[in-house]
């Protein structure tokens, strides 16, 4: 081959390869320009006008809710935010592609149209709408039907199961059976009649709130999906730092619980009023009210390390020492003993306790609804939850800050008059939660 030869081939594969890199920047940068455009940003007061408009068609409470309050509006605005941050992180990790995420989305999706399209039809009848028998019969004769039902069913057990491995927990999710699968199936139908009816109705899905809402649900399922990616990196909670967490806190070293119940021990048999005691210091949310009072009881009906000790007491006798269980440490005093003696040579106990109750957990901090009180906790669950609450906070914060998302300051929402309201999942509902 001669020089001249050489030196043409040479060019020739430098300008093939020159021309190949240049188009693999060309579609790299387009693929780029494309998923930008798909990422929502923004989103004016007019659009969650619509949005909330079409939510209250079948929760009207629920958006009355969120629009009454200038700090619900205000949560919601954060709430969305967040979503549609890491929805666009997301996106562009690729998680959109994902063949579980796409068969989910196409799943809430009809869930979504299914509840819109029944709250529609039931205010133009008047009346709740109900999908005839016949109909939901009819889905099963089509063999793809039966197929698609397993493959959403099985999406949705793999997302719960990776959502639980995430959190630590190595709960398994088998296969619905018996009774719930005949609730699944009826559900399923019942959707799928909807959600067809939806998408053959036209002027139905031209409407500018139904992709509005599609584009929710996704950004609630991406948004989600893009926590569970990195909870285990960025969120959750190591031995460590729970250790340090309490370390730093006293206030739950249950040995100090335990001298709290000596305390209240030696007062009451000092003298001073048990059931005043039972009602400013006790645990026990059922007896609290009443001065510890549990009335009349049964044999065998509370703890038996407490009962065994105040059948041991005489009438008005506090016991001498701390009774331990595994809700805590008790302090009681015997009001009452009742035994009756039946006809068959038997006997009856019945009798009154007052208790004062330190439990070994401890109130769940920051929840401050009088409603519903605050539940118990372990030490190292509070510990847990907080510590991956403000991880969480930040790593979002973060996230959020790479992603402006443009939403109003505020907004004002027009709601329907005279709704029949179906029961609904919340706005951005339908999503698998996010962790």
């Amino acid at each position: 081959m001669s020089k001249k030869s050489l030196i043409i081939i040479l060019s020739l594969i430098v300008a093939v390869g020159a021309g190949f890199f240049i188009w693999r920047v060309q579609d790299t940068r387009a693929k780029a320009e494309k998923m930008e455009s798909e990422i929502l940003k923004e989103l004016t007061a007019e659009e969650i006008n619509l949005i909330l408009q079409s939510q209250a068609l079948s929760d009207s409470a629920g958006v009355a809710g969120i629009t009454e309050q200038a700090e619900t509006r205000r949560a919601f605005l954060k709430g969305m935010r967040e979503y549609l941050a890491l929805a666009a992180e997301a996106r562009r990790e690729g998680l959109n592609e994902d063949a579980n995420f796409k068969i989910n989305l196409e799943y809430k999706k009809k869930l979504l149209l299914a509840d819109l399209y029944k709250a529609k039809l039931s205010n133009e009848q008047g009346k709740y709408y109900v999908v005839p028998k016949e109909e939901l019969d009819a889905v099963w004769s089509d063999p793809q039907n039966e197929k698609q039902f397993s493959t959403d069913m099985d999406t949705l057990r793999a997302i719960q199961t990776a959502v639980a491995r995430e959190r630590g927990d190595q709960m398994s999710f088998p296969k619905l059976q018996g009774g719930s699968l005949i609730k699944a199936r009826e559900n399923w139908a019942r959707t799928k009649v909807l959600s067809d009816k939806a998408e053959a109705d036209a002027e139905f899905m031209s409407k500018p709130e139904i992709g509005l809402r599609f584009r929710i649900v996704e950004a609630g399922i991406l948004s989600a999906d893009y926590l569970r990616k990195h909870w285990t990196k960025n969120i959750k909670a190591t031995n460590r730092e729970i250790a340090a967490y309490l370390a730093a806190r006293p206030e739950y070293d249950l040995s100090k619980k335990r001298g709290k119940a000596e305390s209240l021990l030696r007062r009451a048999q000092a003298g001073e009023d048990f059931s005043r005691l039972a009602a400013e210091y006790s645990e026990d949310r059922l007896t609290k009210s009443k001065g510890g009072l549990y009335a009349d009881v049964e044999k065998d009906t509370l703890w038996a390390e407490v009962e065994a000790a105040a059948l041991a007491l005489e009438k008005n006798q506090i016991a001498d020492q701390i009774i331990v269980t595994h809700t805590g440490f008790h302090i009681i005093k015997l009001e009452d003993k009742q035994i009756s003696r039946e006809k068959n040579g038997g006997q009856t106990i019945k009798y009154s306790v007052r208790q004062i109750l330190l439990q070994n957990t401890f109130e769940e901090p920051g929840n401050h609804n009088p409603d519903i009180p605050a539940p118990f906790l372990k030490a190292e669950e509070i510990a847990k939850a907080e510590i991956e609450k403000d991880k969480r906070n930040k790593f979002v914060e973060e996230i959020s800050r790479r992603n402006p998302i443009v939403l109003p300051n505020d907004f004002t929402v027009e709601l329907p008059e005279n709704l029949i309201v179906n029961p609904s999942p919340n706005l951005i509902a339908a999503t698998n939660a996010a962790p």
